[in-house]
């Protein structure tokens, strides 16, 4: 019968390797399981509440910048249309060939009676302008005039009791080329720009008429008939596809002295 001794003399090298092994890896877990995890857990929470606070926190400020931002006042859309008015002079038509070109047609002497025949009893000196991109825009609905040569040439003819400026403006028939009047409204703005409003988009459309193409001529006139405020509109279409540039505006429609 063999010995202990004979026994552990007899193990292999493999076998005494793997026994010594499992002997550490038994120490091992006996370390893990002394050791308190409770702290660990305990932290863990810890660190997912800051961080959930300051997710909170960064929501918080998110949601108050976004309304500062919702509360800041929005552009007046007077001032929108006088920026569609006012293209870069880059894309402006500033050839010599279109000054001379609206310099004779602004030198031709319009006669209004072509459209009133002897309807009018006082006629103002005409307005001539060229037709803009805003005043044929659909949500605008409204032809802008000269202030200064609203001043001078038309407000004279109104009586004290036709007053534009009043929010409900002046009731006015406005005639065609055709010799038909359409009805619109004569308003001063709160800046004091003169329009042709309530009537002016269905007037372009019955007309066909066209940006920066057509120039138009227009003229107050009292009715000799019903004694009211009237306008009379002409049109001349030009070969121009640009608002004009300053240079040739400045000298086809001077304002007036």
């Amino acid at each position: 019968m063999a010995t202990s001794r004979e026994e552990t003399a007899n193990i292999s090298p493999e076998r005494l390797e793997a026994a010594y092994t499992l002997l550490q890896l038994s120490r091992d877990d006996e370390v893990l399981s002394s050791t308190p995890l409770f702290p660990q857990v305990s932290e863990a929470p810890k660190k997912t509440y800051r961080k959930s606070r300051a997710l909170e926190k960064q929501n918080v400020n998110i949601r108050e910048e976004s309304r500062k931002i919702k509360k800041q006042p929005v552009k007046n859309k007077k001032v929108s249309r006088k920026i569609n008015e006012q293209p870069d002079e880059d894309t402006k038509d500033d050839s010599e060939e279109t000054l001379i070109s609206v310099q004779g047609w602004n030198q031709i002497e319009a006669d209004p009676g072509e459209i009133l025949g002897d309807a009018a009893e006082r006629i103002s000196e005409p307005i001539k302008k060229q037709l803009t991109m805003s005043d044929v825009l659909e949500d605008q609905c409204r032809l802008m005039l000269g202030k200064l040569h609203v001043r001078k040439k038309m407000l004279p003819l109104l009586k004290v009791s036709e007053n534009p400026r009043g929010m409900d403006g002046l009731d006015v028939s406005v005639y065609g080329p055709d010799g038909e009047a359409q009805m619109m409204k004569f308003k001063m703005w709160s800046e004091g720009t003169p329009v042709l409003t309530s009537g002016w988009k269905e007037f372009v459309a019955k007309h066909g008429l066209k940006k920066h193409s057509d120039f138009l001529t227009v003229w107050m006139f009292r009715h000799r008939v019903t004694r009211k405020i009237c306008f009379a509109i002409g049109y001349t279409r030009l070969p121009i596809e640009k608002p004009l540039s300053t240079r040739i505006s400045n000298i086809v429609f001077p304002n007036p002295v």
